[in-house]
């Protein structure tokens, strides 16, 4: 079975960002855990989406009963009504 460390690489890869997995109790969830399914996206959500509506309709359909953190390039959650525009741009330089 594949970890979640993998299926986080694999969507960092695709959407220029890294996001932090947490369960149903507001926990970090263990990047060794196993059973994650595939990030099922062959492109990178539009830079116009707001990190709560990538979060509700990307993540959240994929990785049932889990949600995420958002990080911004210097490892800080990213806001709610953020862009992605701006989360990718804080990865860059």
């Amino acid at each position: 079975m594949t970890t979640l460390a993998t299926r986080m690489r694999e969507l960092a890869e695709l959407e220029g960002f890294d996001v932090e997995v947490v369960d149903e109790k507001g926990e970090s969830v263990d990047l060794k855990t196993n059973g994650f399914q595939r990030f099922n996206y062959d492109r990178r959500a539009k830079s116009s989406m707001t990190v709560t509506e990538w979060k509700q309709t990307r993540f959240q359909t994929t990785f049932v009963g889990y949600t995420c953190q958002v990080l911004n390039g210097d490892g800080t959650a990213a806001h709610g009504n953020t862009k992605l525009e701006s989360v990718r741009q804080s990865y860059e330089g």
